[in-house]
């Protein structure tokens, strides 16, 4: 493979160009689309603004068929009870006081000498 033939120039590509413009100038264009809006029409299907107001409505309908799912997702989900019980046993069994998971996990920490308790116990 050549490196040259991959070289990048700034300059347009006249053949290139003049085959992509005879591709799409081509003659009759007008009649193209005047039998294709023909169509359309006679299909039901009405003008471009006709078609996106309908697409709108669609849509304007789905969201609030989304919202409304979404709200009674929301009002029907139980409240969420404290996770402390979990973190409670976690911490009692890392440390193997039961004091320490009170102090750690309790919003309303008991007094820090309930962790010397056991120390002096023993």
């Amino acid at each position: 493979m050549d490196p040259e033939s991959q070289a990048f120039s700034a300059e347009p590509d006249r053949v290139l160009g003049n085959a992509l413009r005879a591709l799409l100038d081509r003659p009759g264009e007008a009649e193209f689309v005047a039998t294709v809006m023909a169509g359309a029409a006679a299909a039901g299907v009405g003008s471009p603004r006709a078609v996106l107001g309908r697409w709108a409505r669609v849509a304007v309908a789905g969201l609030v068929l989304a919202a409304v799912g979404s709200a009674l997702a929301v009002l029907t989900t139980p409240p969420a009870e404290p996770g402390f019980a979990v973190d409670t046993e976690w911490v009692a069994a890392a440390t193997g006081s039961t004091a320490a998971a009170a102090l750690f996990t309790s919003e309303n920490p008991p007094d820090a000498t309930l962790l010397y308790a056991s120390d002096e116990l023993n």
